[in-house]
């Protein structure tokens, strides 16, 4: 009787012992603090290949880069505690081969990036689908590679019968790898599409090249302005090259004086090499005798540095130089812009009343509807529902064509930000 009772309470141990092992949860921290790690080192990397003039490939961006490797990272985890679980312990040969496979393969993608040089020209289609195919592909071999090997490192093996994946489990990992990115990518693009229209309104040629370069890789099939990707990036390096050639010729000049040293910082400039540019002017603008449009010129490009406080300083003393010259049409301009870059730069600093000063000053001079919009757009950011109105309202009047669908948005964006406020919604005038 005591051996029957001791057999039953062995195999009742034992199943417990197995039901618990069957059911454990693996430890899934190692595998995510791991993952989170290749993320972001992968971000840091795609942006200073970025920030050197380069494109990154295939991510072109660091936040696309980093959404790609986090949308993997469920997938890695899955595959790497179904090879843990079931593949080591039912094919160990195969599971040491795919181990080698993984790491080598990870050795190479390594290699390559650290010794291959940064692309700096816009791709064919053909490239950029392959780039489009790349993305999940790299991020996944990456993280499943380190998982695997911190797995090893810090003993994580998964006990042979853990918890399996269901197919709503492997389903859903599955669609967050690969649908998640695409739509991300896709509202990028969007953002970059505008940001090119930007650019180009301004003249910087350079930066909406490199802008369209990215979408290149990123869209094959998008479209800027209702023309191909591909075809905008050909004619802005056709562009770039002619002021590249322009450049090249004023620098063998001889002499260089602050007109002729305007003229190169300006193509600078347009191929948005600000610090070049700004290293250019400062000689000049050290001097008493600067032109006015010397120093609105480094306003602006220490605002494209986002150098709040010295583009403010640099388009103050370009109003003043400005306002000593006799009246004409060129000094109005001047005035009226330098005014608006004193607006923005106070803006940005957080000094909204000087901020207001400034953009009412370039209105009264200029009563324009663009000045009417920048006015509306001001208000619309420091919370003033009505003002905004208002003249969001008078620029619409004055120029139905260009600020007429921008004018409805922004009005929009205030019922939507102020909803119940009577003031937006006065008269129903929309």
């Amino acid at each position: 009787m005591n051996a029957r009772q001791s057999k039953s309470q062995n195999l009742n141990e034992n199943s417990t012992s197995d039901l618990i092992k069957y059911n454990s949860v693996p430890d899934r921290t190692v595998p995510i603090v791991a993952g989170l790690f290749i993320a972001c080192l992968s971000g840091w990397w795609a942006q200073s290949i970025r920030n050197s003039g380069g494109l990154s490939l295939p991510y072109a961006r660091a936040d696309i880069t980093i959404v790609n490797f986090l949308c993997v990272l469920p997938l890695a985890i899955v595959v790497t505690e179904w090879m843990q679980g079931v593949l080591k312990y039912h094919s160990p040969g195969l599971f040491k081969i795919v181990n080698l496979i993984a790491l080598t393969g990870t050795a190479g993608i390594l290699v390559f990036l650290f010794s291959s040089s940064h692309a700096s020209v816009a791709l064919s289609e053909y490239d950029a689908w392959e780039s489009f195919i790349l993305r999940p592909v790299i991020a996944f071999w990456l993280i499943l590679s380190l998982i695997l090997l911190t797995g090893r490192f810090f003993r994580t093996e998964i006990p042979q019968g853990s918890v399996r994946a269901g197919k709503l489990v492997w389903s859903t990992v599955c669609l967050t790898a690969l649908l998640v990115p695409v739509f991300y990518i896709q509202s990028r693009v969007d953002e970059m599409a505008q940001q090119v229209d930007e650019y180009l309104g301004s003249g910087r040629l350079g930066d909406a090249r490199q802008v369209v370069r990215e979408v290149c890789i990123l869209s094959p099939w998008g479209k800027i302005g209702g023309q191909p990707a591909d075809d905008v990036a050909r004619d802005l390096d056709h562009d770039c090259f002619g002021v590249e050639r322009s450049l090249a010729y004023m620098n063998q000049q001889t002499s260089h004086n602050e007109e002729s040293t305007y003229h190169r910082a300006r193509l600078l400039a347009i191929l948005g090499e600000d610090q070049s540019a700004i290293d250019l002017l400062l000689p000049w603008y050290d001097k008493s005798t600067v032109s006015p449009l010397t120093s609105q010129l480094l306003g602006n490009l220490y605002q494209q540095q986002q150098h709040w406080a010295e583009s403010q300083q640099a388009y103050r003393r370009a109003l003043q130089a400005w306002e000593k010259l006799p009246a004409s049409e060129q000094q109005q301009a001047g005035v009226v812009a330098s005014w608006k870059g004193i607006a923005f730069a106070e803006r940005k600093r957080g000094n909204y009343e000087a901020a207001e000063t400034a953009y009412l000053s370039a209105l009264s001079l200029a009563p324009t509807a663009d000045q009417h919009f920048l006015l509306a757009q001001y208000y619309e950011d420091t919370q003033q529902t009505a003002k905004a109105r208002e003249y969001a309202h008078q620029a619409m009047a004055l120029d139905a064509t260009r600020y007429g669908q921008s004018g409805q948005k922004l009005i929009t964006s205030l019922q939507q930000q102020h909803f119940g406020c009577l003031q937006v919604w006065r008269n129903g005038e929309f």
